[in-house]
């Protein structure tokens, strides 16, 4: 019982010389992505996982031009709709860095291909400029934006995409 109370006391004594722990900043993480030209930002908890292009995607008679098609992702069929073709813009060219950003959102799970992804980026909310509207084709997904560094990353709302009634009908 004597080994106990030492072990307690030497790890009491030990607690103290550890460094106290600073408080958790308030951060927002989101993933950087290129659409239409205009390097993005979403919140990491829209996008609920990021896979390579598929080469294997099925056309879908009646669909609209945007609509790319399924594909057959671990054994789930995958809508799979190129983002800057909905938005008006060019179509994505398939390449080594073209990536699919998948959905679940409001009851929908698709697919979103973009040219590229650029990765991980954790922004401080005092940072955050609220009401920031972007011009152009992004416009009616962009609500605000981080300021850092100098530099303005716009946020793409993908809520604001799934609840899109253009977006949701699919059908020619």
């Amino acid at each position: 019982m004597n080994v106990l109370s030492e072990i307690e006391q030497a790890s009491r004594s030990a607690a103290l010389q550890l460094p106290q722990s600073s408080p958790v900043r308030d951060m927002w993480d989101g993933l950087v992505f290129r659409a239409a030209g205009v390097r993005v930002v979403s919140a990491m908890n829209e996008i609920s996982e990021m896979l390579p292009y598929q080469d294997r995607i099925t056309r879908v008679p009646g669909a609209k031009p945007w609509v790319l098609g399924l594909a057959n992702v671990r054994s789930s069929l995958l809508p799979v709709i190129d983002l800057q073709a909905f938005l008006g813009a060019n179509a994505v060219v398939p390449s080594k860095s073209s990536r699919i950003l998948v959905l679940r959102l409001r009851g929908l799970v698709v697919g979103l291909v973009v040219p590229s992804v650029q990765g991980m980026r954790h922004f401080n909310l005092k940072d955050r400029l609220p009401d920031a509207r972007l011009k152009g084709v992004l416009g009616a997904y962009v609500y605000d934006a981080f300021e850092t560094g100098g530099e303005i990353w716009p946020v793409f709302n993908m809520h604001a995409l799934a609840a899109d009634p253009d977006f949701r009908s699919a059908a020619a």
